[in-house]
């Protein structure tokens, strides 16, 4: 079977299987064979969740060493031609520049990061084996490296939406580290098979380590450009915007933090549109700071990694109506709402399209005692194209059920396209005096998957009844009224009383006093409708709040000409006063507030060990509202490890190096564990290392960059993060993952006299055949890149475009696999592991030494 010497044990018969470096912990010799392989399969499989999860803790560290910035002190200047800019030093501008250069931080430490898990098997596999060659480590690096690129290439094609594509926008950058790491293979094939067939000298495996410098030295030359045009970067770095057109559309400040002034802006902005708080204001500000900020692949990675695992997010969530907001303003600019009609659109809760909003028409009615039985309206507004269903209840109050009315218990349902519904409520008449009295309706929702009810906010309705049959007067509630600037709106209460019969309406409107309409306000006019036995509206007028200081202002409200025989009451004008924040630096600071704190709450990483604990042990890492049944399941798988892992140094100690290192051991440990799991797997199914390897333990370790690869296509503008990235992850693999540990075991052997011997086990066949794959894929992207058919970019584009591109990339995967090792052994496995599985001529199965 290739596996090496039977596990020792000090009594009795050895083990079928071969022992790792760990495992086996136990006697496992009595067990039968069928329930270590669940038991192994399993354990392998949440193993591998585990180092996931590790790995993510360690690119977090990652994260925060190359998130380190140093201070550029600059002075501006405009002549007096307005033209050119010269630097004066007693004028300095302070920017804060990251110290590690983007494409050197992408192929150490963020390619480490994600490569973390199979370079350390490798090594770990070589050193605990007495320094001897092992297949399991570099088949994976092999696997591995065809896997991403052709697989993870095609998910990141099919991930685009329709007519979208993304163009590798730096090719210099991507061809150097795309031929390193196809020169890596032929390089690992020449020192195979061809210079010293089978043994791996010492300078050979020097050479093929010290490719990793030399790869970084040439990506850096290229990437600033030593030799050729330039080539326009999108420079991300934590300061303002050096373009002088950009510079006000930025919310970062030069020093990192927000600033007052265009914070104030985008507020002002977003308060265009009505029902807006100052905490959705501050949350929508630090979106767009987020989503303006670069975010690179390893960023995605770890969003990916959180995904799977229920774990905190680290993008926005808005809600349905923010969201809607957000892609306006997002789409519009800084004008935000549409520029034809000039008239920023209405968005609040209760406008939610996703949902049918379901009120009564009025908060209160007053009836006769003697009226029998009388209709309430019930209206719906919002989605109109579902079906909806509420209940509705009557609560007694100083009007008892039984004695002054018929006990309401109703279900209500809207058909598609329904806006309004009656229902009928009987009121029961007595001959003996009483005062007016009340009960109230109450609605409540029947929660059905298929459809999404809210209610609005008139879902309680009080039922007066009285001994009155005018039509009433109609007046105001108040002579005035206080309200906050920053508010947003308004609610005037408009009051009928001395009768309610039949429907009467009354008009008002604004007048201007110290509140301009317009500028303080929405001011205008209007008509108010009382239905039949309906005492009391509600009118509200829109507040404007324009973020400055000022002394309080106020207008007025006019009642006016009424209709049905009403009368307007003595308090027919109302003040509304306008009063400003307490103190206008307070209002700013406290948006300034809330905007860090929504920041904090997405950073990647805690600052302490109680908040990392505390987020590891709640489901989306505390976040409850958007958390969903498929997160709480994957909380509950990943809890564990989670736990586990938050007590791994926060990055704030030692500028997130402790983190660094401990998070590598720990990577160390779980790959060692994940060797010794796929070793023994693989044994116990009779499938060689080589197959192991390039199947389940590949597969598993690139599921989490398979999803940031998807994200991060779709979230950036050009395909470099993903493409780039790939390519460097394949570099380093195969540098790091294959010519450190050959270079500790060719130096151990030689320091011995001996000679570092590569046993013949398809590892160069294997890499040839990778080397012809990537040539045919890199091929198919540059043709891609130039033909129209295919949208001229390398991912994405016209549909049959895609179709016909991931047909040929997954083709090539498979012969890849295939061809890499005989396919009649691997279908003459299968086939005795099938007869074995399901009990089929058992003997048969034992033969050949499968079982």
């Amino acid at each position: 079977m290739g596996h090496g010497n039977a596990s020792k044990y000090p009594w009795g018969p050895d083990d079928v299987c071969p022992g790792g470096l760990i495992l086996p912990i136990l006697d496992e010799r009595l067990w039968p064979i069928k329930v270590r392989i669940v038991v192994y399969l399993f354990t392998l499989l949440y193993f591998l969740l585990g180092i996931s999860i590790v790995a993510d803790v360690f690119m977090t560290a990652i994260d925060k060493i190359t998130s380190h910035t140093k201070k550029v002190y600059l002075a501006k200047e405009l002549n007096s031609n307005g033209s050119d800019v010269s630097l004066r030093p007693d004028q300095p501008e302070v920017i804060e520049v990251r110290i590690w250069n983007p494409t050197i931080a992408n192929l150490t430490l963020m390619a480490l990061g994600t490569s973390s898990p199979e370079i350390l098997l490798s090594i770990i596999e070589t050193v605990g084996h007495h320094f001897e060659a092992r297949k399991l480590g570099p088949n994976i690096i092999v696997g591995s490296a065809a896997f991403n690129l052709l697989i993870i290439t095609s998910l990141c094609t099919l991930s685009l939406g329709l007519n979208e594509k993304r163009r590798i926008h730096d090719l210099k950058v991507f061809l150097v580290i795309g031929a390193f790491s196809f020169f890596a293979y032929i390089w690992l094939l020449l020192i195979i098979e061809v210079i010293s067939p089978n043994v791996i000298e010492l300078w050979e495996a020097a050479a093929t380590f010290l490719l990793f410098p030399i790869l970084m030295f040439f990506a850096y030359a290229t990437d600033k450009n030593w030799c050729g045009k330039s080539t326009e970067h999108n420079t991300h770095q934590l300061d303002l915007d050096l373009d002088q057109n950009e510079t006000k559309k930025q919310l970062i400040l030069n020093n990192g933090k927000i600033d007052k002034e265009n914070l104030i802006k985008f507020v002002k902005n977003v308060k265009k549109y009505s029902g807006i708080t100052d905490a959705e204001a501050a949350k929508l500000a630090a979106t767009k700071l987020i989503d303006s900020t670069h975010r690179g692949a390893m960023w995605y990675r770890i969003g990916a990694v959180r995904r799977l695992t229920g774990g905190k997010q680290i993008e926005p969530i808005l809600e349905d109506h923010l969201r809607q907001i957000y892609d306006v303003i997002k789409q519009n600019g800084e004008k935000g709402y549409d520029t034809l009609s000039n008239k920023p659109p209405t968005f609040s809760q209760n406008d939610e399209t996703k949902y049918a909003i379901i009120e009564f028409h009025a908060p209160t009615i007053a009836v006769k005692e003697n009226i029998g039985k009388f209709p309430v309206t019930i209206w719906r507004h919002g989605n109109l194209n579902t079906k909806a269903i509420v209940r509705v209840d009557s609560i007694n109050g100083t009007a008892k059920e039984g004695e002054d009315f018929v006990k309401v218990k109703e279900i209500v349902e809207f058909k598609e396209n329904e806006e309004e519904k009656e229902i009928f409520v009987e009121i029961l008449d007595d001959i003996k005096w009483e005062p007016d009295e009340e009960f109230f309706l109450r609605m409540s929702v029947i929660h059905h998957k298929e459809l999404p009810v809210k209610l609005g906010c008139i879902s309680i309705m009080e039922v007066t009844i009285i001994d009155n049959d005018e039509p009433g007067i109609i007046s105001f509630g108040k002579r005035g009224l206080l309200v906050k600037e920053s508010t947003g709106f308004v609610e005037v209460p408009i009051i009928r009383t001395h009768g309610s019969d039949s429907e009467v309406s009354v008009k008002w409107k604004t007048i201007d006093e110290s509140a301009i309409s317009g500028r303080d306000y929405v001011g205008g006019e209007g008509e108010i409708i009382f239905k039949d036995k309906e005492v009391a509206k509600i009118l509200r007028i829109e507040i404007i709040n324009d973020m400055c200081p000022e002394k309080d202002e106020c207008f007025e409200i006019k009642l006016f000409e009424t209709t049905g025989g009403a009368k307007i009451g003595n308090v027919n004008r109302i003040a509304i006063t306008i009063s400003s924040d307490d103190d206008f630096d307070s209002v700013v600071d406290r948006l300034m507030l809330l905007t860090n704190i929504n920041i904090h709450a997405l950073e990647l990483h805690r600052q302490t060990w109680a908040e990392q604990i505390k987020t590891a042990m709640t489901v989306n890492g505390g976040d409850l509202t958007n958390a969903t049944t498929l997160t709480y399941v994957f909380h509950f798988f990943s809890f564990f490890w989670k736990v586990i892992f938050a007590f791994i140094p926060p990055a704030a100690v030692f500028s997130g190096w402790l983190r660094f290192f401990t998070s590598l051991t720990l990577i160390g440990v779980m790959a060692t564990i994940i060797g010794d799991l796929a070793t023994i797997f693989g044994c116990l199914i009779g499938l060689d290392d080589a197959v192991t390897a390039i199947t389940i333990v590949a597969l598993g370790m690139s599921l989490p960059d398979i999803l940031g690869a998807c994200m991060v296509t779709r979230a950036e503008t050009h395909a470099d993060e993903a493409m780039i990235h790939i390519a460097g992850s394949i570099a380093v693999k195969v540098l790091m993952g294959v010519g450190l540990p050959w270079f500790i075991a060719a130096l151990y052997h030689y320091l011995h006299g001996n000679l570092f011997e590569i046993p013949s086990n398809r590892i160069g066949f294997n890499v040839l055949l990778y080397s012809v794959m990537a040539i045919l894929a890199v091929t198919v992207l540059m043709v891609r890149r130039n033909v129209e058919f295919f949208g001229k970019a390398e991912l994405g584009g016209p549909m049959k475009g895609r179709y016909i591109t991931v047909a040929i990339l997954i083709s090539l995967w498979v012969v890849e696999n295939l061809g890499s090792r005989s396919s009649s052994d691997l279908i003459l496995k299968s086939l005795h592991y099938l007869c074995f599985w399901i009990d089929v001529k058992p003997v048969a199965c034992e033969t050949d030494g499968y079982i």
